[in-house]
């Protein structure tokens, strides 16, 4: 029955390659995740938020 052994044999590739796959997405995540953010200019929510406030102060 060779047939039987290649069924096995191309369900071990595919597990394989699914395994790769997912240690590949894990290591591009990680990467991302420890880039800076381009956009950020280093200004936090709340120094927007005084920055508005300082703004319409003014206009008053």
């Amino acid at each position: 029955m060779p047939w039987l052994h290649m069924i096995f044999d191309a369900w071990e590739d595919y597990r394989r390659q699914r395994e790769q796959e997912a240690a590949e997405r894990e290591a591009l995540a990680a990467a991302v995740a420890e880039q800076p953010d381009e956009f950020d200019d280093g200004d936090d929510d709340e120094d927007r938020k005084d920055k508005k406030k300082k703004k319409h102060k003014d206009k008053k």
